[in-house]
This record gives structure tokens, sequence and C-alpha cells, in this order.
């Protein structure tokens, strides 16, 4: 999935778990010849995915009062592994692609996603009772043989699946839409708004999918009149 803003950015939407998402990413990178190349990765989340990242167990978790946190975090971790297994390609290698690729162009790389921290404590902050419950059920079952609903996943980046995904995450789980997705993707396009001001080159932006239609959104309106006009979430 891939979408151009103007002429100055690209927006690269990619399954982290697709072989062909790398491909797309490295094909950009090298078409465009970018200034910046934005990644949908936080400080902590590129850290783990470079294995430079302190692991913390469940007891320090409980320590902390984080263990909801942890428990979440690892669910998300073992689904990904799953499907990344069934894909036959690392969860996130397409990110490692693109800061390559920003390397061997002479890009300088951002990172441009929320901490990772601090969305998972918004979820379950804001999550009720019923609907945290909900949430863990959905995940658990996910990681059974047979449970989840089955979908070819090399078509995880066309539009009407992402589209259907979205809508389906939206309707189990609101709570979970508005701030894995929505709030993010505030977030990042009021970073790549600031990028476009600070930059005079182009910027290929590499980010899941399911961030494709709202940055989109955000950003298709002010191309060419890059101003920061967004306003973010609080509460």
């Amino acid at each position: 999935m891939l979408r151009k803003i103007g002429d100055r950015l690209t927006i690269v939407g990619v399954a982290h778990i697709l072989p062909k998402s790398a491909t797309e990413v490295r094909a950009a990178i090298e078409r465009e010849r970018p200034e910046v190349v934005a990644v949908e990765l936080c400080p902590a989340r590129y850290a783990a995915l470079t294995g430079r990242a302190e692991k913390s167990g469940a007891l320090e978790a409980l320590r902390l009062g984080q263990l909801g946190l942890f428990i979440l975090n690892k669910l998300l971790y073992l689904l990904q592994t799953r499907f990344a297994h069934q894909a036959g390609m690392p969860a996130g290698e397409e990110m490692l692609t693109a800061i390559e690729r920003a390397g061997e162009a002479g890009a300088r790389v951002e990172l441009i996603d929320r901490d990772i921290s601090l969305t998972l404590q918004r979820l379950v902050g804001r999550m009720g009772r019923r609907e945290k419950i909900r949430l863990f059920g959905e995940l658990l079952l996910a990681l059974l043989p047979f449970g989840g609903k089955r979908m070819a996943i090399e078509r995880l980046t066309e539009d009407q699946v992402v589209t259907q995904l979205l809508c389906e995450l939206k309707r189990a789980s609101p709570t979970a839409y508005a701030v894995l997705i929505e709030e993010r993707d505030t977030h990042m396009a009021a970073r790549i708004l600031l990028l476009l001001a600070s930059c005079k080159g182009k910027i290929v932006c590499v980010v899941g999918a399911g961030h494709v239609p709202g940055l989109y959104r955000r950003l298709a309106a002010q191309a060419g009149n890059w101003q920061l006009k967004l306003e973010y979430p609080t509460a």
C-alpha cells in the first residue's frame, strides 16, 4: 500500500510480517532518494527490535504495579510472533530494512511513533472492566490454533482488507481503536508535519497499513502548505 501526497511525501503502508513489505520499502527509498525516512517506531520499540532493550519480568512489573501492561504487551508480542512464523519473516523486518536503506541512501532516520508504554497505559487506563476482559479474551482466542478469523496473510495491506479490519476493531473495542489507531495517527501526523516544515527534501514514511487511511486523511488536505494544525487528545 503506497500513497503519495504532493511531491515530497510518500507513505508506505506495510504489514509487519510480510516479506513483500520489506521489498516495497526498499523500492520506495531507492526510488525517492529521500532526505528523511520516518518509521513507525518509538525509541523503546526500536531498542527491542534491535536487541538493545533491557528485559523485565513479571515480578518486576508486579512490583511497579504494571502487571496488566506486562501481560498485554506479552500477548501482543506472542500474537505478532505467531503471524510472523506463518508468513516466514521476522516481525519488524520491514522497519529494519527501512533503517538500513536509509543509511545507504544517506537519509536521516526519524522515529515518529508515540512511546509504547504511554500507549499501553492509556489503553488499559481508559478501558472499562468489561472491555478489558473482551480484549484479553480476543487476544487469547487468536493465539489458539483454531481461534480467530482466518484471512490470507498476504492480503493484509489491501485497502479493502485494511478497512474491514479497522471497522472490526472499532466495533469490538472503541477504546482500543481510539488509542491504538486514532491517537497514534494524530501523533505521527504531527511529527511528519514538523519534519516537512523543517527539511526541504523528500520524506518516505513507513507505517503499518492500518495507519495509512488516518495519516492520508490528516495530511492530504495540507499538501504543499505544511503547517501544524492538529489537535491532540489528552483525555
